[in-house]
């Protein structure tokens, strides 16, 4: 019971998903990111599909050849819910016909995207998580990403508090996400998207210097970084 906004930027090439579920620990479950290809295992979620889906973009595999050749080896395909995005634009999406009693389960594809999500109160929610990112272009994509799973959020989610949320975003080369944050269980009381977000508005403006400049530069702090326009510098942490 998961809903997601997935997305490639044309601007950086970075891929990225952003989801929030009321289950614990979504961000070791459902997301699986690397090398210009983000996947998403949801509803009846199955890491190993996901990395076997993530393997398989990697090699440059169409998304739609993808999910088709998970359905002919994965029993429980019709239990499953799946986004796979390439840093191309390339992007397909499926959503299993299995009926367990659950709320709407659907999912949209646009340009270099798809909303889906499971368990949730109707297709309103999958509405906003894409009409919200489709018109943010001039948006930085972590914020851009973080805004329409808030938009999911406030068009009712799976109506309920959400236990766990993620913002996970990574770039071809790169040997570490460009971000990587996650509430594994929200507070007592407390939504884990808007926990998503209070974490993200603190982390979010010093993600490129965690990253990148303070590796060789210890002498600046965070602070001074940002004071000194967010400088990046030569990382050693670049696959060569």
């Amino acid at each position: 019971m998961t809903f997601s906004i997935i997305a490639t930027d044309p601007l950086t090439g970075a891929v990225g998903v952003c989801q929030g579920t009321g289950s614990i620990a979504l961000a070791s479950r459902c997301p699986q990111l690397s090398g210009g290809v983000a996947v998403t295992s949801q509803w009846h979620s199955d890491w190993r599909l996901g990395m076997r889906a993530l393997e398989l973009g990697r090699s440059g595999m169409d998304p739609r050849l993808i999910l088709a050749a998970l359905s002919e080896t994965d029993p429980l395909f019709s239990y499953r819910q799946l986004g796979i995005v390439l840093d191309d634009g390339r992007v397909a999406a499926h959503t299993g016909d299995f009926e367990g009693g659950q709320r709407y389960a659907g999912h949209r594809v646009g340009t270099g995207y798809a909303a889906l999500g499971n368990g949730i109160v109707g297709p309103d929610v999958l509405d906003a998580l894409a009409e919200t990112f489709e018109s943010l272009v001039d948006v930085a994509f972590e914020e851009r990403l973080m805004r329409s799973l808030e938009a999911g959020l406030a068009a009712g989610g799976e109506g309920r508090t959400h236990v766990s949320s993620s913002l996970i975003t990574t770039v071809r080369g790169e040997r570490r996400p460009r971000i990587d944050i996650r509430v594994d269980i929200a507070p007592e009381g407390a939504d884990s998207i808007r926990e998503l977000r209070r974490i993200f508005d603190v982390y979010g403006p010093l993600m490129e210097y965690y990253s990148d400049y303070w590796l060789e530069h210890p002498e600046v702090d965070g602070d001074e970084w940002l004071a000194m326009g967010s400088p990046r510098s030569a990382s050693r942490q670049l696959v060569g």
